[in-house]
């Protein structure tokens, strides 16, 4: 089998079918890891817990602490961020030689015959290799606004704020996603003046409206402005920095902009054009819920193909493809009831329907809600900010059936998911998960009290 593409849904299908005894060859134009390991995931939240740690040393106080905040070695915080990245490729690279993977260095191209792959560019020189299968994990990079020239400094996208030189004192934030969000909430964090400019009618538009609010009133308390409902229309360089222009006429001018609005498939270096695998208007490669592009023996999987662009999608789509290439009788991801993660402060998780899906798709539904603010272990760490909600079925006796959607705001949610996530994904009642213990004290613990309260009876809640 022939890999093109060694990010984490290319290097998972390496490794996955490494270890079902596949002969592998994984061909890579720039870095092992991908987006997630070197442009993404890892130095993004390497980041955020730099800011993390700024919040800590600052409210020390609080706890008897005295400790003298003098300020941000950024190139420290560079440095670490980086020594990490290279660890974790590293760690990667080493699972695929010590697996037998080949791997490539260069471009790969996949042939007419749909076997054979041209590699070019890169230190392995013109090679043309063939396999039985092949499956294509190209990746995807920052989308752009035309009339915003990106550069190093002045208007960045993900990929260079990542490694910017320094902190910008003001910064603009065009997008009010996942990515723009979190930058926002580490570069405030960190003493910079941020404004987001998000297009659509609120920040984070796919999250239940409960965790909006919190995230909303925690940026607007922090100084975070949130300009929602607006469209970009326009820049100017300056001396003193870049000029946005949004809205009816309206501007805002700050040191850096940083273009959050999302990423796009790269498959146009595949050369797909020569082939039968399709590709739609927007660059995505066509596939079914097995990840089979409809040529036989080719699959295509992660972000260049129309699915969640997030590394742990990437991962099991790698799966579903291997286990198809063996006729295991794999089993499709359920991609609407997804684990999803948002590291700004306070974090998001969430898996399943929210309350407004479930209305639009006819669910007669109760909810059941409860705020971080009266857990023990919330208080002692400090962070009380946030809830828990939960969405189920409603039963005759107006309790809470089937578990829905699990939404969570506040401290360490992104740890604390996998219940809820499981909860919704196995269908359980809230009758059968209020069963479970859950220790004390702990964050996690206000699931099972939200949970518990929907079948009518309760502890704390």
């Amino acid at each position: 089998m022939i890999i093109i593409g060694g990010g984490p849904a290319g290097y998972g299908a390496a490794l996955y079918g490494a270890s079902a005894g596949l002969s592998i060859a994984l061909v890579e134009r720039h870095k092992l890891g991908g987006t997630c390991l070197n442009v993404g995931c890892i130095p993004a939240k390497e980041l955020l817990e730099t800011a993390a740690i700024q919040r800590v040393v600052s409210h020390s106080g609080e706890f008897g602490i005295l400790a003298d905040l003098k300020g941000i070695d950024w190139s420290v915080t560079m440095a670490r961020k980086q020594s990490i990245v290279d660890r974790l490729v590293g760690g990667v690279t080493g699972l695929l030689k010590n697996r037998k993977v080949t791997i490539f260095d260069g471009t790969g191209r996949l042939g007419a015959d749909h076997r054979s792959v041209s590699i070019s560019g890169g230190s392995s020189g013109e090679v043309t290799i063939t396999a039985d299968s092949v499956i294509l994990a190209a990746g995807s990079v920052p989308r752009t606004i035309p009339g915003f020239p990106v550069d190093s400094r002045q208007i960045v996208t993900s990929d260079e704020m990542l490694s910017i030189p320094s902190l910008p004192k003001s910064a603009i934030v065009i997008g009010g996603g996942a990515i723009g969000v979190e930058f926002a909430s580490m570069m405030s964090d960190l003493g910079t003046k941020v404004t987001i400019l998000e297009a659509a009618p609120s920040i984070l538009i796919n999250c239940d409206r409960d965790l909006i609010k919190v995230i909303e009133r925690s940026f607007k308390k922090r100084g975070i402005v949130v300009r929602a409902g607006v469209m970009v229309t326009g820049q100017s360089t300056g001396p003193d920095g870049v000029t946005v222009s949004f809205g009816e006429g309206e501007s805002v001018t700050a040191e850096t902009v940083v273009v959050s609005i999302g990423r796009r498939p790269f498959s146009e270096t595949l050369g797909l054009d020569a082939t039968q695998v399709v590709v739609d208007d927007r660059g995505f490669i066509q596939t079914d819920e097995y990840c089979r592009t409809g040529v036989p023996g080719v699959w295509a999987v992660g972000d260049v193909i129309d699915t969640a662009q997030l590394a742990h999608v990437g991962f099991m789509e790698a799966i579903v493809a291997i286990t198809d290439i063996l006729d295991e009788d794999p089993r499709p991801v359920a991609y609407d009831k997804l684990p999803w993660c948002i590291y700004c402060q306070p974090e998001v998780a969430f898996a399943g329907l929210t309350e407004q899906q479930a209305k639009e798709q006819g669910f007669d539904i109760v909810v059941s809600k409860h705020r971080y603010a009266g857990n023990s272990r919330a208080m002692i760490v400090g962070e009380t900010e946030g809830l828990v909600k939960i969405i189920a079925e409603k039963l005759p006796d107006g309790n809470g059936g089937r578990i829905l959607g699990v939404h969570l705001v506040g401290p360490w949610v992104t740890e604390q998911l996998g219940q809820g996530y499981l909860a919704v994904n196995w269908e359980a009642t809230a009758a059968e998960v209020a069963q479970f213990i859950q220790p004390h004290p702990t964050i996690s613990e206000l699931f099972g009290e939200s949970v518990m309260a929907l079948t009518g009876r309760s502890l704390h809640g």
